[in-house]
């Protein structure tokens, strides 16, 4: 699908949201969701070779392109503070490193996955809906907030069984939740960012502590102009 460029501000945040067409399931089993970290961690960087294409070399064809493409390296497309992919959906809060980053990334990304997918499953055409959806935060209590409402997507609001809620929630393996709070070495996640919002909450304990106290409540609520679905 070609993306129409959109231009967004290397000083702000934004939460970016698609869904598969018609709400349809894009991530089915646990190869697809690697699939999916997998591309996305590979274009943070602009690349002259497709994702496709690098998986197909072997180890040490791999290492060569990296010794031999520096400026991919060095071209990073934006910063990834925080993801959620859910079975239908995804999120992410993104910072640009250039005003065409973000769409640039979102558009590698998404094209990559659905040629996989739709190989996989033998089917054609779009995989997601349309353009994908943007919205800018501008503050740092929003951006928290907002975070904590990305982490939280996996679980449903629990007054009934809150420990169960929390236990899924720093098992479940698709969000950067455990990154944040100190569970797992930053992967996808920008490590910087990672220590810069921790700290923002006075460290990845308080941030937990922020997270959880919204386990029995709907994490959405104050913060609906910040919610894309």
């Amino acid at each position: 699908m070609t993306t129409k460029p959109r231009h967004f501000d290397p000083q702000l945040y934004y939460h970016i949201f698609n869904r598969g067409i018609e709400k349809r399931p894009t991530f089915k089993n646990v190869r697809d969701y690697q699939r999916f970290l997998g591309t996305a961690l590979f274009y943070r960087y602009d690349q002259k070779l497709s994702y496709a294409a690098f998986q197909r070399l072997g180890p040490k064809a791999q290492m060569f392109y990296r010794q031999t493409n520096p400026e991919g390296l060095s071209n990073q497309q934006v910063r990834i503070a925080a993801y959620c992919l859910m079975p239908n959906h995804f999120h992410f809060l993104l910072k640009p490193i250039e005003p065409a980053g973000v769409t640039k990334f979102i558009a590698d990304v998404t094209n990559s996955y659905t040629k996989y997918f739709n190989i996989k499953n033998e089917r054609t055409g779009y995989l997601f809906q349309g353009t994908f959806k943007a919205k800018e935060i501008r503050s740092e209590p929003s951006l928290l907030q907002l975070s904590r409402y990305i982490h939280l997507n996996p679980i449903p609001p629990s007054k009934t069984n809150p420990e169960g809620s929390l236990k899924q929630l720093k098992e479940y393996p698709y969000s950067s939740y455990p990154e944040w709070v100190g569970l797992r070495e930053p992967y996808l996640i920008d490590k910087e960012e990672a220590v810069k919002w921790g700290e923002c909450c006075g460290g990845p304990e308080k941030y937990r502590e922020f997270v959880e106290a919204k386990v029995e409540k709907d994490s959405a609520l104050g913060i609906e102009d910040l919610i894309l679905e």
